[in-house]
């Protein structure tokens, strides 16, 4: 044997065992039932090839029917790969046996027959022509699914083997030249058939690899992408959950202070009838004082503990009416008036918690809003209530006293006319947390605080077909939070854009 042909021998089956093995080891973490079997198609045809390489050592029968058998089997095999990877149905491994067979059986009959090295040489090229167009047509479907550069590699691959073998068709047409169809015979053409063989099955495992690289970090990303999105819509659905028992707390309370009704107006009767006994008491003593040196406050004393008798007294006659009527009933309300009747009240217990309580009013005579008027003075009771929770709990900066200013004035936003209570102390102000709750259906920063206060107050200005402002004092105005009540005027209705 010629040390030419030794050496090319030895090439070609060195090259033929390092690529399934390469393509084996590149697979690593990404193998599945497609990539195994194009491992599988690349092994049987480098074998098949190592086979054709020996032929100066084994038998004709081991090189036409073995051989070649095995590299029309590779490439069947490379042909389902792709279709596996198009998700197309798989072939039934029975009809693939059978076209082998009759593949096996028709180089079995040319052999026979003698014509093995000529018609049977044409036959395997016409054939590989065949399948390798078909699988480029695959491979192009393929690129058309997943936008990859190595399976450019792989369709110029086939198009290289294909365009060899049909070279060979072409130079023996043409010439005749019997040479042409023997690779050991060292021409032109059987060398370009060889080389194109081992540059397309190079490129072919390099190209196929680089594709499920590709595919399988495209597939991590998705993968990625769809975790995220699991995990917002989880995020979500917690949010949804949340709320909703929020909600059904918020029921509950309604529900239970809704249940107290009966409990209530039983109790407004039983107040009512101690403070006509105290406004009778006090009339009494009133007119049996006698001023004295020792007491000469004593008729002033008495005078004002009446004032305060019937105003609580009309307080409880409009709880009364509230409770018949229903919150949600709305009059023309004075709103001057109406703070300046809780006014000594509220006044009364901020002295006693060493607070200084102030009124500043800036509005014109019987200006009118619309609200209702027991329910406004209940807002105005809870929102100076929680001013003085706040100045208890965190007194105000050193050097200030702790300090709740009422005021009543006018505002214009828009072209609408705005009648604004504004309650304003210099505590710690809000908490963050309060703040960012204050949409949310329930708010409380009060240990034992049912979280219906301001909930009950901004429901019940959009009722009014007013809102609310709640919010900190600017840092260069110090410490303390501000409330805001924009109110209506009554001649504008509800008819005015809120």
């Amino acid at each position: 044997m010629h040390p030419a042909i030794g050496l090319l021998i030895y090439v070609v089956i060195a090259v033929h065992i390092a690529l399934p093995l390469g393509t084996w080891l590149l697979l690593s973490g990404r193998r599945n039932d497609a990539t195994r079997l194009w491992f599988i198609s690349i092994s049987v045809y480098s074998l098949s090839i190592c086979a054709i390489a020996l032929r100066p050592l084994i038998s004709d029968y081991h090189l036409n029917i073995v051989a070649w058998s095995g590299a029309c089997a590779s490439w069947l095999l490379m042909i389902e790969t792709l279709r596996r990877e198009l998700n197309k149905t798989p072939w039934h491994w029975p009809y693939m046996a059978t076209c082998v067979t009759a593949w096996a059986s028709l180089m079995f009959w040319l052999r026979e027959s003698g014509s093995a090295p000529t018609t049977g040489v044409l036959t395997y090229s016409i054939v590989f022509v065949c399948l390798n167009l078909t699988l480029s047509y695959f491979v192009w479907q393929l690129r058309r699914r997943f936008q990859s550069r190595s399976l450019m590699l792989v369709q110029v691959a086939f198009a290289i083997h294909a365009m060899a073998y049909l070279n060979r068709l072409y130079q023996y047409a043409m010439s005749g030249n019997v040479e042409y169809l023997n690779v050991f015979s060292f021409s032109w053409v059987s060398n370009l058939v060889t080389l194109s063989s081992i540059l397309a099955m190079i490129l072919i495992c390099f190209g196929y690899w680089g594709f499920s690289l590709e595919k399988s970090i495209a597939e991590t990303k998705h993968a990625q992408k769809g975790q995220l999105q699991a995990q917002s819509e989880s995020d979500a659905m917690r949010a949804l959950v949340k709320e909703r028992d929020q909600l059904l707390m918020l029921n509950a309370r309604v529900s239970a202070l809704s249940s107290l009704s009966s409990f209530s107006a039983m109790l407004v009767h039983d107040i009512s009838q101690p403070l006509q006994a105290l406004e009778l008491g006090l009339f009494s003593l009133q007119s049996q004082a006698v001023p004295s040196s020792e007491m000469p406050q004593l008729p002033n004393q008495i005078e004002e503990l009446m004032v305060l008798s019937g105003k609580a007294s009309d307080m409880v006659s409009s709880l009364r009416r509230l409770m018949i009527r229903g919150q949600d009933q709305m009059d023309d309300v004075d709103l001057r008036k109406a703070i300046e009747a809780v006014y000594p009240i509220l006044q009364g217990e901020a002295r006693q918690r060493s607070i200084a309580l102030d009124l500043s009013i800036q509005l014109d005579t019987q200006t009118m809003v619309q609200a209702n008027e027991v329910m406004l003075q209940r807002i105005v009771f809870n929102l100076v209530a929680n001013a003085m929770d706040a100045l208890a709990s965190g007194r105000p900066p050193p050097g200030t006293l702790a300090h709740i200013e009422m005021a009543l004035f006018q505002e214009t936003r828009k072209g609408q006319a705005w009648v604004v209570l504004q309650i304003q102390d210099n505590g710690p102000g809000m908490p963050d947390e309060l703040r960012q709750q204050l949409t949310g259906p329930v708010v409380s920063h009060k240990a034992q605080g049912s979280g219906l206060g301001l909930l009950l107050t901004q429901s019940m200005l959009r009722l009014w077909g007013g809102h609310t402002v709640v919010d900190n004092l600017p840092a260069q105005q110090g410490t303390g939070a501000c409330v805001q009540l924009w109110l209506l005027p009554a001649q504008t209705g509800l008819q005015a854009d809120t």
